[in-house]
């Protein structure tokens, strides 16, 4: 090769080179500025607040975060603490401050970190060792916390009213000759009685009237409890309980509409329904009623019987609309906890549980839940009796019923009930018929009614009143 043509080969080698270099060096200059870049993007969402509220037996921590995001949840010992990781979530301003001022009854304080990049962690410490749960709300969004412990049975309304009953068979002859000096007296003087002699007897007439003029007058007496349909008595009916405190739930709820067809809601309807059915319990004396949802609000499955259990209801009650393939399939029925025994319980239960946030992990515990329901025998009773209420009720001259009996199937809303608990599916909104009457307030009514009756026949074979000349006893 001669000199001639080596020299612009060399001098097109350093060209190419002298490019090749300057084009690492601009790479390896870039590249940190690009990464800095990126990992100071603002993040998905925000946590914007966290506020604790009080729980009969515990504490609520509640994270309000400005989208939906996905979080792990994990609890750790020693110390016993529950902690969440909010993926791509940045933190507000005076967040920080509000959480480390959070105390309550089992939280004893809630801590804020940065595991990774994007990620916020919440460390809630917990004393006493009580029972969490984490589930999420929409409209807002936010995620909650429970945590709780015991609560004792709330029982005051009824202890109250035991002094009163006991106080006049205790008063002494004192205080009843005292009380009967008013109904001797009068403004003509009675002849003068010597001091030296005794008057006793007007002592002994007076005392019954004290007794008519104290409440125990106006309690009714109460007959042993009726024996079930199976002609047996339950645990319940053996121990002589009663019921006083009921729950309402209204199915489905906020982004989760329920059955839908020919222009109605589930949601919507079974909500009017409970709403008018609390107002039946409203205007009897000696019931309670807690309503899960008031409005157009989601709540989680497991949380409608968690409710039931933190107010220590004696009845769980869970209104639903039903649906079906064909528009020709109508009529009511009730559920009560328990493995489906056919297709269309089977069919019903997967509807309803849609919405449930258990995993295929969860399956050996709900089975041992649904296997264990020492509430079963009850929750037949309260369902049977709800059903032939509805049936009577909706049932009119010009209307027919198909009444497609008692049924039972493992609905979640009802597994971890602590008391009996019954799912009622008051019609089918893809029958036209259903539906048409459905629209009608009246109808509305007298499912809240039905539903009122049955429960109310129920309370009644718990506990019969009888009269005092009942032969009953």
């Amino acid at each position: 090769m001669t000199k001639d043509t080596a020299r612009p080969r060399r001098i097109v080698a350093l060209a190419i080179g002298l490019w090749l270099c300057g084009a690492f060096l601009s790479a390896q200059t870039t590249a940190p500025a690009q990464k800095g870049a990126k990992s100071q993007a603002a993040p998905a969402a925000v946590l914007r607040g966290i506020t604790r509220e009080a729980l009969p037996g515990g504490d609520r921590i509640v994270l309000d975060v400005d989208r939906e995001v996905a979080f792990l949840s994990d609890r750790i010992s020693g110390p016993d603490r529950v902690f969440l990781d909010l993926k791509a979530t940045g933190v507000g301003n005076g967040v920080p401050a509000a959480a480390a001022a959070l105390k309550g009854m089992l939280v004893t304080s809630v801590r804020l970190g940065h595991p990774v990049a994007g990620t916020t962690r919440i460390v809630i410490d917990l004393a006493g060792m009580p029972k969490h749960s984490i589930y999420p709300l929409y409209s807002p969004y936010r995620l909650v916390i429970d945590a709780e412990g015991p609560v004792p049975p709330p029982l005051a309304k009824a202890i109250i009213h035991e002094p009163v009953l006991n106080t006049t068979p205790y008063a002494s002859p004192a205080s009843l000759e005292t009380a009967s000096v008013p109904t001797t007296s009068g403004p003509a003087p009675q002849p003068p009685v010597p001091p030296a002699v005794p008057t006793p007897a007007p002592v002994v007439v007076a005392a019954p009237a004290p007794v008519k003029a104290t409440p125990a007058a106006a309690v009714v007496p109460l007959a042993a409890a009726s024996p079930t349909r199976k002609g047996d008595y339950s645990l319940a009916r053996q121990l002589g309980l009663s019921v006083q405190r009921i729950v309402i739930d209204a199915g489905h709820g906020g982004h989760d509409p329920g059955a839908q067809g020919n222009d109605i809601v589930e949601k919507d309807l079974v909500l009017d329904v409970a709403l008018r059915l609390q107002q039946l319990f409203q205007d009897q004396p000696g019931f309670e009623v807690v309503l899960t949802r008031g409005t157009d609000e989601f709540i989680p499955l497991e949380e409608r019987t968690a409710i039931a259990n933190r107010a220590g209801a004696d009845l769980f009650l869970s209104i639903h609309a039903n649906a079906s393939k064909s528009a020709d399939v109508r009529g009511l029925e009730t559920y009560f906890l328990n493995f489906a025994t056919n297709r269309d319980a089977e069919a019903v239960a997967a509807r309803e549980n849609a919405a449930s946030s258990k995993s295929m992990g969860h399956l050996p515990e709900l089975l041992k839940a649904i296997a264990l329901n020492a509430k079963l025998a009850e929750s037949r009773e309260l369902a049977t009796m709800v059903q032939t209420s509805m049936v009577r009720r909706l049932k009119t001259p010009t209307t027919t019923v198909r009444d497609l009996g008692v049924k039972q199937a493992p609905f979640v809303v009802l597994i971890g009930a602590e008391m009996p608990s019954v799912l009622a599916e008051i019609s089918f909104l893809t029958n036209r018929t259903d539906a048409a009457s459905l629209k009608q307030p009246a109808t509305k009514q007298r499912i809240a009614q039905a539903l009122f009756d049955g429960i109310v026949k129920y309370q009644t074979s718990l506990k019969k009143a009888t009269t005092s000349g009942s032969k009953d006893r």
